[in-house]
């Protein structure tokens, strides 16, 4: 899972080799110099990932609301943790008294908690807010100017000698006009459990949209006996949260191919576990593994092969898995950029509204055939993959007939009995480019206008 983070330099450094301690996300930072204006990053980030986390409310508040959408985004809240270690820094081991201070924060009632707490008190003079911030709606701005005026009244006026911001441009102001000021003491424990929360958000929301998922496995080297035990191995791990099914097609059932459905948020949750028992990308023992997430079984399954396929054209061990939105994510690589995975190469769409059927029917029946590397087939054996009637099977094969997409090329009548059936091959043009489409989605470099 994907979750994008929006901070300050200060916020995105300090999460700086944090992934260890965040199994199953990949983490993606965007550094923001103006907590003001983070068009750009949010834009980006919420292209980019499952979920969006914002390290300040300022920044959050005042995000592009127009680019709002299903994406969760996050923000932390402001706790008496903070006012506490903030107070404690201050004055632990200094001269300074907690009524020296002037601090500026976004939630008024943290400084009540702590008092009840702690018996520390601030004088509300002393302290000022920008709660509207916790408004769904945009109301008015933060103003910075008005926060750097409040602290160096509190200076002139009351005496204070230390400023205590929550704003990082506050501080910067304030110590570039030669304030004395400290940014208030964050912990890098707060920036990991918002991330984990966006974790779950996506989780619990793809568990209550019913999304299903599929995820095959097999090993590209069957003869090695390293690889056949590492993958019984995974089998069983698989089998402990997801429901063995058998392949549809006797040639993957024969190949060796394990095949499991589960739900979305199952995957999510076992996901960090399965890739760590499958090791190394560069280890030798060869296996794939494809998983895929729809909102129709079938739909979950093809996206499976399709990116067993893909793993299956890597070198040494490869996990990918096909989302929701027909994206193709590398799950031993994140950082690699997820490819859409559709078919919208103009050959094709040509080719499906000459046939007059959808794009998704031909997609499936090319991709039935890049499984069995373009020989020739029946319409009983499509009828059986793609879980459809004969009848149904013997109409789409007609119309792409008519469409010359096909051309047929024998009959066979097994056991000399029965009516004989056609046997029928991609037209050359067509098996052509949907062999370059497919080594294409296999390099994961489609070319231009093939979506893939």
């Amino acid at each position: 899972m994907r979750v994008g983070f929006i901070g300050s330099a200060h916020s995105v450094a300090r999460l700086s080799g944090a992934e260890a301690l965040l199994p199953g996300i990949a983490l993606r930072c965007y550094a923001y110099a103006d907590p003001h204006d983070t068009a750009a990053q949010y834009a980006a980030a919420l292209t980019e990932n499952d979920a969006v986390c914002f390290s300040g409310t300022i920044s959050h508040y005042h995000r592009d609301r127009t680019l709002d959408g299903e994406t969760p985004v996050l923000v932390g809240r402001f706790s008496d943790y903070t006012l506490v270690a903030s107070l404690l820094a201050a004055t632990a081991g200094s001269a300074l008294t907690v009524a020296e201070l002037s601090l500026d924060m976004p939630n008024p009632d943290v400084p009540a908690t702590v008092a009840a707490d702690t018996g520390i008190a601030l004088d509300p003079a002393q302290v000022t807010d920008y709660r509207w911030v916790y408004e769904s709606r945009f109301s008015r701005p933060v103003d910075v100017d008005t926060l750097v005026a409040f602290h160096e009244d509190r200076a002139a006026s009351a005496g204070a000698k230390l400023a205590i911001t929550s704003v990082h441009a506050v501080y910067d102001r304030l110590r570039a006009a030669g304030f004395p000021a400290m940014f208030m003491v964050d912990s890098l424990q707060r920036d990991l459990d918002l991330i984990r929360t966006a974790q779950q958000r996506v989780s619990v929301r793809r568990l209550e949209g019913g999304l299903l998922a599929v995820i095959a496995l097999t090993s590209t080297t069957p003869a090695d006996v390293q690889a056949t035990a590492l993958r019984a191995q995974l089998a069983a791990q698989l089998g402990r949260f997801a429901t063995p099914v058998q392949h549809r097609l006797a040639t993957w059932q024969r190949g060796g191919l394990d095949m499991f459905t589960t739900t979305r948020g199952a995957l999510d949750a076992e996901l960090p576990a399965l890739l760590a028992e499958l090791g190394d990308p560069a280890a030798p023992s060869e296996l794939a593994l494809g998983a895929g997430v729809g909102r129709h079984l079938y739909e979950a399954e093809d996206r499976a092969m399709q990116a067993l396929r893909r793993a299956i054209a890597d070198t040494g061990t490869a996990a990918y898995l096909v989302d929701e939105d027909a994206r193709v994510h590398s799950l031993h690589n994140t950082s690699e950029p997820a490819t859409d995975a559709r078919h919208t190469a103009p050959w094709l769409v040509e080719l499906a509204a000459r046939a007059g059927m959808q794009a998704r029917s031909v997609t499936r029946l090319l991709g039935f055939l890049a499984t069995r590397d373009f020989h020739p087939f029946t319409a009983g054996e499509w009828a059986v993959a793609s879980q459809t009637s004969p009848r149904t099977a013997e109409r789409t094969v007609r119309k792409l007939l008519d469409a010359g997409a096909l051309t047929a090329v024998g009959q066979e009548q097994p056991l000399d009995a029965g009516r004989p059936r056609s046997i029928y091959a991609l037209s050359d043009e067509l098996e052509r480019a949907a062999r370059q489409h497919r080594n294409a989605l296999a390099e994961g470099s489609a070319p231009s206008g093939t979506g893939a």
